[in-house]
């Protein structure tokens, strides 16, 4: 799951910093190196020197592990609409009336996260 996490992110982000994503993630920098390591090995990532800063290193999402994601997405649509169609039409309408709140309350998620790591650095 971890790595789905970190393509998703990359696909959104790519070209992020093994720092950033050890950030935006709340994980230490060595535990997200070893994940990227995994995935290049994998093929579903690439790394490169970040021109801005030739210490850093970046990570980009390979047409592989685009293709990945998109698979994964693909399956847990699937799974949640099937999952959606045996709810009954109340449950369905309540969900459905919910999404708006749900994504505002994630996008606040990530904002304080990301002011959380603006304050660290």
């Amino acid at each position: 799951m971890a790595q789905v996490e970190l393509l998703q992110r990359l696909a959104d982000e790519p070209g992020m910093r093994v720092s950033e994503l050890a950030a935006r993630h709340r994980l230490a920098a060595n535990t997200i190196s070893n994940i990227v390591q995994q995935m290049v090995q994998a093929g579903l990532v690439e790394r490169a020197v970040d021109e801005s800063d030739r210490r850093a290193v970046t990570v980009t999402p390979t047409a592989a592990g685009l293709r990945l994601l998109r698979d994964w997405a693909d399956a847990n649509s699937r799974r949640i609409g099937a999952a959606m169609a045996e709810l009954g039409q109340r449950d369905q309408r309540a969900i459905t009336a919910a999404m708006p709140a749900l994504t505002r309350l994630v996008l606040q998620l990530e904002d304080h996260a990301d002011r959380d790591t603006a304050r660290r650095a």
